[in-house]
């Protein structure tokens, strides 16, 4: 009820003092009334954002006389004062970020008392008085219009200072007091409260929220584990049940739906699954998988593009998984070539143990054919090996170029076989490795059938040279009827192969190409080396010091021509003479005896074509 009314009713005047006070009191229950309001209505805020414009919108409800205003909040990491909040400013107000004892917003926070100001000279004053930056000025004064009055108070929570409020009096309706500083700073203080408690409550929301991504993180995480473990378990099983490389192949496609081809690097062979791989293409994707342990992507010119999943077990490459990337593998797609990756290696490697006791088994069978004490004991083992006894047969022995890691031999030694296996997919044959050495004896029924046997390992050593891979040579036996004479042609490419070492040739010759060697061949090195040394010992000797023995050796290629020989020496056939007297006198021989001539022939012949460097010098 209005006092002024309440007294007219019953009669009643007031006087003139009486009527001020009266109009004051109401005032003051107004501006009461509309600070609880303004108070009840920013604390049931929560969010951030709204609660610092909600306040700014109120400030003004608070305080009537002001026309604009601004909230700032202290940013601990810039060390500043800044903008949060404003009302009839424009953006530009954004930029005026004050340090604490800058200007008039940066004293009231810092010392934590309010201010008030009743002209535009007492709050430039004061700005200046505070050493505003030029910056900040030119940005106050672009800002907003030349204010009439001012009145600024800090933001605490528990007397700590957080930041300001500032309103501006554009048009002059009266002087600011103390008690309107009061009432404002009683509004701030409730403000303080309030944005904690909203900050409190942004802090609460992003906890949550982290809370929830989190949760989704460890579902995914979770789903992609159980993913995997039955990714895991299905290739594990295909493993223990000693599943093909084909059929794990086709599993890990089922799973991610993608075309995967497959290089084994043991036999040199490429599954491509309708990937069209060019040519070109393997040859580079094989020269990487020398170099690099981890997937890889290889791109075409034509934009095509792959992904190598190399196969390694310690430092030698097994083969690889290849994928035409036609979009972007999924992560769980990459877990599970990754997982099939492994799967691969070890039944690889499983398949290579099996192919080693194989190897061996077969190895062990040919050594009981050589051994074999009737033609009944050659007839079963033969029919276990599907060897025909009444064949025609011929033997190969292999020998590739030792390197000091056998493990990469041994994974050339597998590129041959299969090399092997496809030129004579045909005919009946056995086939084993030692070291680093393939033995290979192939059974016809038609003896016509192998006799290009030396023609078509050329063609296989110039493929195989091709791929820069290491050198081999090849002895090849002479044709024999029946498996019984299996002994002989075993023999005979170890003659050979050994003819091959002495002459330290990597090239490919047969038994029957190989003439008077077949004679030298079967006596022991040590004779050879003995009746060497017997025949022209004196002149090797010597061989340093002089000519003679060069001399002789070009005697003996001229067939003994006395003119091609000083010409080919570059020397006077008088000189040829005396050097030939003085070889005879030392070897205590004659020249013009055929016998003695044939031995010390020999002796040279044997010299040079089986004697090792290091005994050549000797």
């Amino acid at each position: 009820m209005e006092y002024p009314i309440y007294l007219r009713e019953r009669g009643m005047s007031m006087s003139d003092g009486q009527e001020a006070i009266l109009r004051q009191l109401t005032l003051s229950n107004k501006q009461l009334s509309i600070l609880v309001e303004s108070i009840r209505t920013i604390t049931s805020k929560l969010h951030i954002d709204e609660v610092l414009h909600t306040i700014m919108r109120h400030a003004l409800d608070v305080i009537p006389e002001a026309d604009a205003g601004y909230l700032m909040l202290f940013d601990e990491q810039k060390q500043c004062l800044i903008p949060k909040t404003y009302i009839h400013f424009p953006p530009l107000i954004e930029q005026f970020q004050t340090k604490p004892n800058e200007a008039i917003t940066g004293r009231v926070f810092a010392t934590g008392i309010g201010e008030f100001f009743n002209s535009y000279d007492e709050i430039m004053a004061a700005m200046y008085h505070q050493n505003v930056s030029p910056r900040n000025l030119r940005t106050i004064l672009k800002s907003t219009h030349v204010p009439q009055a001012a009145l600024c108070v800090p933001i605490t929570v528990d007397t700590k200072p957080i930041g300001i409020m500032i309103l501006h009096q554009l048009q002059k309706k009266r002087d600011l007091t103390q008690e309107d500083l009061l009432f404002f700073q009683a509004f701030a203080d409730q403000v303080g409260v309030a944005i904690q408690k909203a900050q409190y409550y942004e802090q609460m929301l992003e906890k949550v929220k982290e809370a929830h991504e989190l949760s989704l993180a460890l579902e995914t995480k979770h789903t992609l584990l159980k993913q995997r473990y039955d990714v895991h378990a299905r290739l594990n099983q295909l493993l223990l049940q000693n599943e093909s490389i084909s059929v794990i192949l086709n599993e890990l496609q089922i799973l991610t739906q993608l075309p995967i081809g497959f290089y084994d690097a043991y036999d040199d062979v490429f599954f491509e699954d309708n990937l069209s791989i060019p040519h070109h293409t393997k040859t580079k994707i094989k020269k990487q998988l020398l170099f690099k342990m981890n997937p890889f992507e290889y791109r075409l010119k034509n934009d095509r593009s792959f992904i190598v999943y190399p196969l390694y077990n310690l430092d030698i490459c097994l083969g690889s998984m290849i994928i035409e990337q036609k979009a972007i593998i999924s992560y769980k797609d990459q877990q599970t070539l990754e997982q099939g990756a492994n799967i691969l290696t070890l039944q690889i490697l499983r398949n290579k143990n099996v192919q080693e006791l194989h190897n061996k088994r077969i190895q062990e069978t040919f050594h009981q054919i050589i051994d074999a004490p009737n033609q009944k004991s050659i007839a079963s083992t033969a029919y276990h090996l599907d060897l025909d006894v009444q064949d025609y047969y011929r033997l190969c022995i292999i020998e590739f170029k030792q390197t000091a890691d056998m493990l990469s031999i041994n994974q050339h030694l597998h590129q041959f076989i299969t090399m092997l296996k496809e030129q004579f997919s045909g005919e009946r044959k056995l086939l084993f490795y030692e070291k680093n050495k393939i033995t290979l004896l192939i059974g016809v029924p038609s003896p016509i059938m192998l006799t290009s046997l030396h023609e078509t390992f050329s063609k296989l050593q110039k493929k195989w040279q091709l791929q820069h891979k290491p050198l081999f040579r090849c002895a090849i036996s002479k044709q024999y009827k029946t498996l019984q004479t299996v002994s002989a042609l075993f023999e005979e490419a170890l003659q050979t192969l050994r003819f091959l070492h002495v002459r330290d040739e990597w090239t490919i010759t047969s038994y029957d190409k190989i003439g008077l060697n077949q004679l030298v061949l079967q006596i022991p090195p040590q004779d050879l080396a003995n009746f060497i040394h017997e025949q022209i010992g004196e002149l090797i000797v010597q061989s340093n010091k002089s000519h003679l023995y060069e001399t002789l050796l070009a005697y003996f290629k001229f067939n003994r021509s006395i003119q091609q020989t000083a010409q080919h020496l570059h020397i006077h056939t008088n000189t040829l003479y005396q050097r030939l007297n003085r070889i005879e006198q030392m070897l205590n021989v004659s020249l013009q005896i055929q016998e003695d001539t044939l031995k010390i022939q020999l002796a040279c012949y044997l010299k040079e074509n089986y004697l090792s460097p290091a005994e050549k010098r000797e």
